[in-house]
């Protein structure tokens, strides 16, 4: 793979004097040298090295503005055998250089920036991206010789303002005795997925996906429903495997099995993580295996401005993280060095070479020997020169420049106009993403703009199939679209209805290149598209999506937002941190799909000013991306953009009408509800940990801090769910509004240990997408209708009023039921729902289970007929006639020779049972016998005759093809 254009210059000599013992050669194959990331090789450097090359490139953009969330403020290389590795957010790729003449190798791209320094171990180079994937890269020759998919989903969000996997690799790889180790998913309620994997295979050893559902400790001695939030380098420390957790403190799990030993988040608040840890020194012979391995954190990387003050957190060297230890010598960061200009991000000692790389974006090579130094001018400075002296604008056709004036994103189907594409990238404000069915066409249009200087974060590339992508809702401004056979579609009604829902609401604009004829067929068809207004221009057919979402609501205040549309469950639209917010801000508005926020000038108390402080300038954000506004676009983009008068003096709070006490707000009552369980009606009361916002009822949800930002969905009685990751501000700052449930970012002033103090937006999901909720305590008698689901992480509510309830609990407070499973011995399983392809029946009950149950004994029923579901799935044998086992009800045989596998001839597909006109008196015995094998079961749903059922839901088949190879 030829790399992009480089010019040399030659430099003037530098000299400089170092003292060391004998020169050793050493490789440098990861991140701070090994896999306990120690930065300290007993290698030395010779008395004297000089400048032998340099590598000038742009400097990166760190996906976070959080200092404690930047592991991928600068380059990171890695050298083995004499070739060094690094990675690149600005072009997604990973680059090899000649150690000893700078020379470019080769570069191998990925669909997604790559944040994390690679891994080079035996002959090959080991890497993640954020768009999901591992790679395995050959060293000398950059070809790829395996590839792993972490999850087996293509969908697609805007993460820190890339279109990127909703599971990127952010938990850097590490490999120890050809085993390497990752995480994939950021976000816990998404799913998180800790892997090791066989270096020469690819193949899994073992995974954990439990991570993301772990109810617990959170600041502030608080109790949620979190996770692990895999951000940072992962780090073996003796038969442990690390786990940074973005700002928070590390996971702690087996090396051997990924099982967890420890996860909490800090009980006490304003006790600030971060990113980096390291191992501490290792275990001394004859001391006790079981103890626990030592950390190292810095001071400086765990440290956050509060409003009080600075604040640190609890242990921690200071400038741990910018210093490495070569030899007896100890290089900090600070120290300058001759010829290297710029500060100083990296350094690490290989092979008599000293490599520093700068903040500015440089990558310094010093070795021993005289020599005329070279300079190697990355492509990618074109694009930084070109901002600086930018050209006049090419002219587009008008049906496109005025769509484009306020910017945004382009999405570009299997366009094969140079010419446009080219006249598109000389506007600002744009970020263009480019898919085409053919991916050899692909790859070469990445590597031609890549020459001229085109970073990734303005010209993006998805290959292959548009069928292939879960591409998100709204986020596009325009989307411009070629006849369907570019973009991998048999058809112009296919190409539109996958096209359309991304189109942003409020003028977002989707272009087809279509004859006269197929544009009537195709107005016929899509006359009564929702929001569409269809007409035709010079060529193309025009579907525009006029005003709100029917259902949506704007929020100007007033404690009430009847959005519709917002509805559990809800996944991730969209995540960053670029808008911030002081915690005890004004409510954000949410206008027309603007977002108007106002924070306070907050970092003046040190100085003497108390609160309230006085409001600053508003900001515009869009509420469907994410993207900062400037005051001009988001007057493109809205009909109003109320804003706060500055002058005028502000509380220091701001809280609903009815929250008498600022900081200790009473629990969450609001109206009735019937009980699910029983029938009853009852107050509408649900769990509600620590939060000085009490809540506020928007009509249709009611949203809160519950240690972490939470709500309950008043339309299906949900029970509490967490947005685990960001708190909330002090001031709600959960809103329903534009379609979207949004949590934008009003952490600022604030120290917890909260892993991701970033903004998000949340988008209604269908009701087989797996979500977790704590429903509460209650009191149950009389049950007449409740669903086991064994082995949850938690509770769940479905739209027709089953409650599922994690059985055993261990998701928080649920009811309690007067409910015996012998033998106490059973054992529980899980994984994601994600991994659940084909049969019937909802995925996140049949994802779960327990095996060697003999019976099931449910008392305190209400006597009448019953609507009775068991659920199944065979998770462990791959053969049939390995478990076969009889169920009974009541004494009654019910089903005889049950072999799951048998009957799904998957591990993967659910198999559900249903029995009507069961009639129970006042309890329900299920006996499990064994015929080979011990019994399992996933799930019993158990409904009263004359209740509402929840369709059996049909799930469509998936490839679990994880690892490819070329």
């Amino acid at each position: 793979m030829h790399c992009p254009a480089l010019r040399v210059y030659l430099l003037p000599l530098l000299l400089i004097p170092l003292m060391g013992a004998s020169v050793r050669a050493s490789d440098w194959p990861m991140w701070r040298l090994d896999p306990a990331r120690s930065a300290h090789t007993e290698q030395s450097l010779p008395e004297s090295l000089h400048l032998h090359w340099v590598h000038r490139l742009p400097p990166l953009e760190p996906a976070f503005k959080n200092e404690r969330l930047q592991f991928d403020a600068g380059y990171e290389p890695v050298v083995k055998d004499g070739i060094l590795f690094y990675g690149s957010s600005l072009n997604d790729s990973v680059t090899a250089l000649d150690l000893q003449t700078g020379k470019p190798l080769w570069q191998f791209t990925t669909d997604g920036p790559v944040r994390f320094a690679p891994v080079a171990w035996k002959d090959t180079v080991y890497f993640g991206s954020d768009d999901g994937c591992l790679y395995a890269v050959s060293a000398q020759t950059g070809n790829l010789i395996w590839k792993f998919r972490a999850v087996p989903s293509k969908r697609l969000i805007l993460g820190n303002r890339r279109l990127i996997s909703v599971w990127p690799v952010r938990g850097g790889p590490v490999i120890e005795n050809d085993t390497v180790y990752f995480a994939a998913g950021v976000w816990p309620f998404e799913g998180v997925f800790v892997y090791a994997l066989d270096t020469t295979t690819g193949k899994v050893k073992w995974m954990n996906d439990r991570l993301g559902f772990l109810y617990g400790q959170h600041p502030h001695a608080a109790e949620a429903l979190g996770g692990v939030t895999p951000q940072g380098y992962l780090v073996i420390s003796d038969e442990e495997l690390i786990v940074p957790c973005g700002t928070a403190f590390p996971a702690r799990l087996n090396k051997q099995t990924g099982k967890l030993i420890e996860f909490e988040l800090p009980k006490p608040g304003r006790t600030p993580g971060g990113w980096f840890t390291a191992a501490g020194k290792a275990a001394r012979r004859g001391e006790t295996a079981v103890a626990t391995p030592s950390l190292q954190f810095d001071r400086d990387v765990n440290s956050a401005r509060h409003e009080n003050g600075q604040n640190y957190g609890p242990d921690g060297k200071r400038g741990l993280r910018q210093q490495i230890q070569v030899g007896d010598q100890s290089l900090k960061y600070q120290a300058a060095i001759p010829g290297v200009q710029g500060t100083i991000h990296s350094l690490l000692a290989t092979s008599d070479h000293l490599i520093a790389v700068t903040l500015e974006g440089s990558i310094y090579c010093l070795g021993p020997g005289k020599t005329t130094p070279v300079t190697y001018d990355s492509s990618l400075l074109k694009e930084t020169a070109s901002e600086s002296n930018p050209l006049p604008n090419a002219s587009l056709p008008a049906m496109f420049s005025d769509q484009l004036q306020a910017g945004g994103y382009v999405l570009l189907a299997g366009i094969p106009d140079a010419k446009l594409l080219n006249t598109l990238l000389t506007q600002p404000q744009l970020q263009i993403i480019y898919q085409e069915n053919h991916s050899g066409q692909v790859k070469l249009l990445r590597q031609l703009y890549l020459e001229r200087g085109q970073t990734s974060s303005k010209l993006a590339f998805l290959p292959g199939p548009l069928s292939e992508y879960e591409l998100p809702a709204y986020f596009a401004q325009t989307i411009i679209a070629a006849e369907p056979v570019y973009s991998g579609m048999k058809t112009y009604s296919e190409l539109i209805s996958v096209l359309y829902p991304s189109l942003r609401p409020y003028g977002g604009t989707l272009f087809v290149k279509t004859s006269e004829a197929d544009h009537q067929k195709l107005a016929a068809e899509f006359k009564n598209l929702s929001q569409a207004k269809i007409s035709r221009k010079d060529g193309y057919s025009v579907f525009k999506k006029a005003g709100a979402i029917p259902g949506s609501s704007n929020y100007t205040g007033g404690w009430s937002s009847p959005d519709e549309l917002v509805k559990a469950p809800v996944g991730v639209l969209w995540y960053d941190d670029s808008v911030g917010n002081f915690k005890r801000a004004p409510q954000p508005l949410f206008v027309d799909g603007v977002m108007i926020s106002h924070s306070k000038y907050w970092q003046g108390y040190p100085a003497g000013i108390r609160p309230p402080y006085k409001l600053l300038a508003p900001q515009f954000a869009d509420v469907y991306t994410g993207r900062k506004l400037d005051a001009t676009q988001a007057e493109m983009l809205t009909t109003e953009l109320p804003t706060l008068d500055q002058t005028q003096k502000q509380p220091s709070q701001y809280r609903p009408p009815y929250q008498k006490n600022d900081w200790s707000p009473a629990p969450p009552v609001i109206g009735e509800r019937t009980n699910p369980l029983t029938g009853d009606t009852e107050p509408r009361a649900f769990p509600k940990s620590y939060g000085c916002d009490g809540g506020v009822d928007y009509s249709y949800l009611y949203t809160m801090r519950s240690g972490t930002a939470a709500f309950y969905d008043k339309r299906v009685e949900s029970g509490t769910i967490h947005i685990s990751g960001p708190r909330s501000g002090c001031t709600n700052s959960i809103v329903p509004a534009n379609g979207l449930l949004n949590v934008p970012y009003y952490f600022q002033g604030c120290t917890c240990s909260y892993p991701l103090p970033v903004g998000l937006s949340m988008i209604s999901m269908p009701e087989t997408h797996e979500q977790w909720m704590v429903w509460g305590k209650s009191d149950v008698q009389q049950v007449h209708r409740v669903g086991l689901n064994f082995g949850a992480p938690g509770d769940r509510m479905t739209d027709k009023g089953t409650l599922w309830l994690d059985t055993p609990s261990v998701g928080g407070p649920s009811p309690e039921l007067d409910l015996q499973i012998s033998p106490k011995s059973v054992k529980a399983f899980y994984e994601h729902s994600l991994w659940i392809e084909g049969g019937r029946g909802w995925p996140w009950v049949g994802a779960s289970g327990i095996t060697g149950v003999r019976e099931i004994s449910l008392k305190q029923i209400k006597a009448g007929d019953y609507t009775v579901r068991l659920y199944f799935r065979e998770p462990e044998y791959s053969s049939t006639g390995q478990r076969v086992f009889d169920i009974s009800l009541n004494g009654k045989p019910l089903i005889s020779q049950l072999d799951v596998l048998q009957e799904t001839q998957s591990n993967q597909k659910i198999l559900v049972r249903e029995f009507s006109q069961i009639h129970l008196d006042n309890d329900l015995n299920l006996t499990l016998t064994a015929q080979k094998g011990e019994p399992l079961i996933c799930g019993l749903e158990l409904i009263e005759q004359s209740l509402p059922v929840d369709s059996i839901v049909e799930l469509p088949s998936q490839k679990q093809e994880l690892l490819t190879k070329p």
